[in-house]
């Protein structure tokens, strides 16, 4: 089951129902008790964003996150705040705007973020959607990247790579999070049809991966 996890479009799933249902994997979601889920570590994917932006210098970085009634957007907005208060640089309210997953929402979310704190000098935008807009943004704004401004994106999608410039972001090797799920699922399926006790509930964590590019090295 592919359904992301917002606001509570996921509460009528109960653990004591699945046992009335066929064997079901999750996918990125929270974990909970009873239901085998594969997920993307969103929370670490944020801190690395973010602590990749303060080993290259940056000391004032904002966010743009997606929607925060989304779960992946919260987890993120966790890891990046998290990040900076470890590195000492407790982050002001102003240094994170809400966007939706969008390059149009992204865009406005910079000029926001730019009004809030003209002075910022990196940002982790919670999807390369985002990041695509708020490049945008900082080139009407005159702002050069990553000499002004540094940024970091989240997905890896195939485009990131030919933005202007190329784009730092977190790769969450979905190929592997959907093989995964596959695999367990084959294996909930074999026992479940073999009248066999049910297997172990368990939550797969997949780690994202860096992928340094131009967008946040200063030449």
């Amino acid at each position: 089951m592919a359904g992301p996890e917002v606001g509570d479009t996921l509460t009528w799933i109960k653990s004591d129902r699945l046992q009335q249902l066929p064997p079901i994997v999750f996918l990125n979601m929270s974990a909970q008790p009873g239901f085998a889920m594969v997920s993307v570590n969103n929370q670490n994917g944020g801190r690395q964003a973010t602590q990749h932006l303060i080993d290259q210098g940056r000391r004032k970085i904002g966010i743009i996150t997606g929607p925060k009634k989304w779960w992946e957007a919260r987890e993120r907005y966790l890891g990046w705040k998290n990040a900076l208060d470890e590195a000492g640089q407790k982050p002001s309210p102003t240094q994170a705007v809400e966007s939706n997953w969008t390059a149009a929402g992204g865009e406005q979310a910079m000029y926001q973020l730019l009004k809030q704190e003209p002075d910022i000098d990196a940002v982790f935008a919670s999807s390369d959607q985002i990041a695509l807009g708020a490049m945008k943004a900082l080139s009407a704004a005159g702002r050069c990247i990553p000499q002004d401004l540094a940024i970091v994106g989240f997905d890896n999608m195939p485009e990131s790579a030919f933005f202007a410039p190329p784009l730092t972001t977190m790769y969450q090797h979905l190929i592997d999070v959907g093989s995964t799920a596959v695999q367990n699922l084959h294996r909930m399926i074999e026992v479940h049809g073999e009248g066999k006790k049910p297997v172990e509930s368990e939550a797969t964590i997949s780690e994202p991966e860096l992928v340094v590019r131009a967008s946040t090295m200063k030449s």
